[in-house]
C-alpha cells in the first residue's frame, strides 16, 4: 500500500524517511538522533505530560518534561491512527501508515493551543459501519472496537459569534474508507469491482461535504447560513454503502477519531 498523508483537503503524499518527521501540514526534516517529540506550535517548546496512545493497539504512554515520548518496537501492518491529547490544546492525530517503524522513526509534532471558540465535539475512536467487512478491506486487520451502527450524531451549540466567521468541521482521522477514490490510491486490498459510496457529512440536516480517502485533518466549511446561534445544532456522519450489495445492505466499516469545529 502507498504511504499518504491528507492534511486539510489537499492530498499530501511523501515517502517514509529515515529521519524524523514533523507532523504539521508540511514536511521538516531534523536531526536523526533526536526522540518522538510532542511540541508547543508557536513556542517550540516540549509540552509535558501530553497522552499519546494508539487505540487500535491499545498503547498509551505520556511525554516527560521535555515533551519526549517512546514508542514500541513493532512494525504497523496497517494504516493505524496515533493520538495525542494534552488539556489546553486541540485534538491532534495522524495516521502512522504500513511498514513504518514508529520506535526507529522519531517524529515531532506540534500541537496548537484551544482558541475560545473551538468546539471539542468527540475525541474518542468511533466505529461506524456494521461489523460486516472483507479481510481486504481498508484496515480489516485493525479494527478492535465494535460498530455504533451506520451513523454518529451529536448535538452541540454555537454562538452567535459563529455565524460571522468562517467555521470548518475537521476531522482529525479517519481510516476504513473502501470508496472507489480509497480503492484507486491503494488504500485497501480489495481485488474486485467492488466499493463503497462516501461517507456523507450533514450538519443541522443539511449534507455539506463527502468523505472519500482515508488520511489526517481533513476540514468541510459549514454554511453559516445552517448554524443556528445560542442552541442545539447538530452535526450527524453517515458511512456510505456498498454499491455492489445486491441482496443486503452492507454498510462500509470506517473509523474516526477527533471530531471538532474550528472558527476563524
Amino acid at each position: 500500500m502507498k504511504k499518504y498523508i491528507y492534511l486539510l483537503i489537499t492530498i499530501l503524499t511523501f515517502s517514509q524517511m529515515s529521519l524524523a518527521t514533523t507532523y504539521t501540514g508540511e514536511v521538516t526534516k531534523i536531526d536523526q538522533n533526536q526522540s518522538n517529540q510532542v511540541i508547543d506550535s508557536k513556542t517550540k517548546n516540549g509540552v509535558e505530560f501530553a497522552k499519546i496512545s494508539i487505540p487500535q493497539k491499545n498503547f498509551r504512554t505520556y511525554t516527560d518534561a521535555n515533551g519526549n515520548f517512546e514508542l514500541p518496537n513493532v512494525q504497523i501492518q496497517q494504516p493505524t491512527i496515533l493520538n495525542i491529547e494534552k488539556e489546553g490544546y486541540r485534538p491532534f492525530s495522524l495516521t502512522i501508515n504500513k511498514g513504518s517503524n514508529i520506535a526507529a522513526t522519531p517524529m515531532k509534532i506540534e500541537i496548537a493551543k484551544n482558541e475560545p471558540m473551538d468546539i471539542a465535539i468527540d475525541t474518542e475512536i468511533l466505529h461506524l459501519g456494521d461489523d460486516s467487512f472483507s479481510k481486504n478491506s481498508a484496515n480489516a486487520a485493525d479494527f478492535k472496537l465494535k460498530s455504533i451502527g451506520p451513523y454518529y450524531s451529536k448535538d452541540f451549540n454555537m454562538n452567535s459569534e459563529a455565524k460571522h466567521r468562517a467555521n470548518y468541521l475537521v476531522i482529525g482521522s479517519i481510516v476504513g474508507l473502501d470508496t472507489k477514490l480509497a480503492k484507486s490510491m491503494g488504500q485497501n486490498r480489495i481485488t474486485t469491482r467492488a466499493y463503497a459510496e462516501p461517507a456523507q457529512i450533514y450538519f443541522n440536516g443539511k449534507k455539506i461535504g463527502e468523505l472519500t480517502i482515508n488520511g489526517d485533518n481533513q476540514r468541510i466549511k459549514i454554511p453559516n447560513s445552517l448554524i443556528v446561534s445560542n442552541a442545539p445544532n447538530q452535526l450527524t456522519i453517515k458511512t456510505g454503502r456498498n454499491m455492489f450489495a445486491k441482496d443486503h445492505i452492507d454498510y462500509d466499516d470506517i473509523e474516526i477519531m477527533n471530531l471538532s469545529i474550528l472558527s476563524e
